[in-house]
């Protein structure tokens, strides 16, 4: 882009869709394609930058499978990072568990049951497209709304009774109210 010496303006300068499509062009081209790696391997220093940039570029794309609800992309993505988190000190927990999530879902479940979980692993709580959640995320909110109403009680106040009456209606008076979507 070769702007190094110009000076940076409170403005934004806007730029037409197909220059910001050109920029995006090069630079998958240059640090992100499978010919870019290879150029790189007499580079140790750029090739590892690549090696880092292609396991980052794994998190973006989780999170648009996610939020596209595409479970496919996901698992092809789990499945690179029961890879990577073998040799990762700290995950003990996604290095033993999602191996075995993803051996069950593809290998050792009945196909029926296998694509009944693969399907209900990510729901849309709005209904709306591309704003698909992990179910444990959406039952997170769940909780924190039930934590809210418990804790708001006062003296006196009946937990079992207040369990009965909010746990499900919580669905009802959560900011999201419209259907949920599972797929």
């Amino acid at each position: 882009m070769e702007t190094d010496n110009d000076l940076v303006e409170e403005e934004l300068k806007v730029l037409p869709s197909d220059e910001w499509n050109g920029i995006v062009e090069t630079c998958y081209n240059r640090f992100c394609s499978p010919d870019a790696r290879r150029k790189a391997k007499s580079f140790p220093q750029l090739n590892n930058l690549l090696v880092r940039l292609q396991d980052f570029s794994t998190v973006i794309e989780a999170n648009r499978a996610m939020k596209a609800g595409d479970i496919g992309r996901l698992i092809n993505i789990w499945k690179m990072w029961a890879f990577m988190t073998q040799s990762l000190p700290g995950l003990t927990h996604y290095s033993a568990y999602l191996p075995r999530l993803i051996l069950l879902l593809t290998k050792v479940l009945p196909s029926s049951l296998a694509k009944l979980i693969w399907h209900t692993l990510l729901v849309s709580p709005s209904g709306r497209p591309n704003h698909f959640v992990a179910k444990d995320f959406f039952l997170e909110n769940f909780n924190y709304w039930l934590k809210y109403f418990y804790t708001r009680g006062g003296a006196g106040t009946q937990v079992e009774r207040l369990k009965n009456l909010y746990s499900s209606n919580i669905p009802l008076v959560s900011p999201n109210s419209s259907p949920t979507r599972l797929y």
